[in-house]
């Protein structure tokens, strides 16, 4: 039984685990305890481990990730959690946490915000977050993808096709933490624009997918302003885009 005494001492970690559900320990300190010393939080979060409220994980060994326990899970009404997913999930959260100190970026929803039986009707894409921006007095609605492992080419060729065709998304970001992925996705992208069978869909594929290059994201994704974008056959920097 979950000790409620640790839950009320430690409710800045909880909130922050029930509202993102996976994070690595640097990104959960920045976003709830940047002043606290390293050792305290860490302290903080073994004892939540050893009771059984966190459960933890190295992420290929140099990164911490932190995540609700079943216990944790049943008593804050979790649904739909799945731990095989949990390293990508925290990388996911380490960008959009970062995305949400841009001054345009007015909000941010992961699946389970905007997933619900109320305010969801079934797409055939599923992003792995939501961005709401605002750049020169209008409002776009923003898909973002963190690619963490190579994709065959029909599966990326399918989700670029179906992106371009969706209509409630203004534009599209893949953030990838590797150059060869930035590369082959880029390739990938051209080759699409040039078959004939989607001529109808080259003025979309051209203007809503927006490819982004940081190679820290698997950590802390540090200075995301000046990652690396691909946009409309140009690179520039993110800054420099939203």
């Amino acid at each position: 039984m979950i000790n409620e005494i640790m839950l009320q001492k430690n409710s800045d970690i909880i909130e922050a685990i029930y509202s993102w559900r996976s994070m690595t320990t640097d990104t959960l300190k920045n976003l709830v305890a940047e002043s606290e010393t390293d050792s305290a939080f860490r302290q903080r979060i073994l004892r939540l481990v050893k009771a059984g409220v966190l459960r933890s994980k190295l992420q290929k060994g140099f990164n911490k990730i932190v995540y609700p326990s079943n216990a944790l899970i049943e008593k804050l009404g979790i649904e739909r959690f799945n731990e095989e997913n949990v390293s990508h999930d925290s990388v996911v959260s380490t960008v959009v946490t970062n995305l949400i100190s841009f001054k345009s970026v007015i909000s941010a929803k992961l699946p389970h915000d905007y997933k619900t039986k109320s305010t969801w009707n079934h797409h055939a894409i599923e992003p792995d977050a939501l961005l709401l921006v605002q750049k020169n007095g209008n409002e776009f609605n923003v898909a973002v993808e963190v690619e963490l492992w190579r994709k065959d080419r029909k599966r990326v060729f399918d989700k670029l096709i179906d992106y371009a065709k969706a209509t409630h998304y203004d534009y599209v970001f893949y953030f990838f933490a590797d150059r060869p992925a930035f590369e082959s996705y880029k390739k990938r992208l051209t080759e699409l624009a040039l078959e004939s069978d989607f001529n109808h869909l080259k003025d979309e594929l051209h203007e809503k997918v927006v490819l982004v290059l940081n190679q820290t994201i698997l950590k802390r994704s540090d200075d995301l302003k000046n990652s690396i974008v691909s946009h409309k056959g140009q690179e520039k920097f993110l800054g420099d885009l939203i």
